[in-house]
């Protein structure tokens, strides 16, 4: 049987290894000059903002309707550049979220957050797509946030290991599947949703059961009911 003193030892020594590891994650750095967030037409997302993507006529698949934004990561570099998401499901009133960003798939059917592979690279001043989609099953919502992880290699005995260097921009994303039905003939012209309210007037940051008021950029406020 181990002595106290031996298993106090290894107690300490768990106890540095811990702080020490906690310490290399919040020395992580923040880089938002090696990768942005833009959409389908080259605007940029910035670091913090929130997306809401609504369309009015989503595709039907065999697992849901495809709820996908059209958001790309570019690459600010000559170089290419190693990264991958973190991926935080907040919210989802059915179906799953799927993440194939930049290669591997990851699908969620439940709130919780994970980390895709950095498994290729994106290219020196070049695009790839975030290839993400929420399948909602009915009509509602989805809100997940994507962080970029940047990463850099460093040599081992075998083969280079990636090494993560920097936290890149972060966005969140509203995924919205509305009942066309519901907007009482309202046209809105392809404008975006980009602010919800509940029945009371609050602002809220995704559509919730029931009534729902939808304030679109070309000043609309529609209503919907989310069953």
């Amino acid at each position: 049987m181990k002595s106290f003193k031996t298993l106090l030892l290894a107690g300490l020594s768990l106890m540095a290894f811990t702080t020490v590891y906690a310490q290399e994650e919040e020395e992580v750095e923040t880089d938002l000059t090696t990768l942005q967030f833009v959409d389908a037409d080259g605007n940029v997302i910035a670091d913090g903002a929130t997306v809401n993507f609504a369309p009015t006529d989503p595709e039907e698949t065999p697992v849901g309707f495809e709820i996908k934004p059209g958001i790309f990561v570019e690459n600010l570099t000559d170089e290419p550049v190693y990264t991958a998401a973190q991926v935080n499901i907040t919210a989802m009133s059915s179906g799953s979220l799927s993440c194939c960003f930049p290669m591997n798939c990851y699908n969620s059917y439940e709130l919780e957050e994970f980390t895709t592979e950095p498994s290729e690279p994106i290219k020196a001043k070049a695009k790839h797509p975030l290839n993400t989609e929420w399948y909602a099953e009915e009509y509602g919502s989805c809100t997940a946030s994507f962080q970029l992880k940047i990463y850099t290699f460093a040599p081992g005995q075998l083969k280079p290991t990636k090494v993560l260097r920097a936290n890149g921009p972060k966005i969140t994303v509203n995924f919205i599947y509305n009942d066309p039905a519901s907007i009482n003939g309202v046209s809105n012209d392809g404008a975006k949703a980009v602010a919800f309210y509940n029945a009371n007037g609050q602002q809220i940051n995704n559509l919730q059961k029931g009534l729902n008021f939808i304030k679109y950029s070309n000043g609309k406020t529609v209503k919907t009911v989310i069953k």
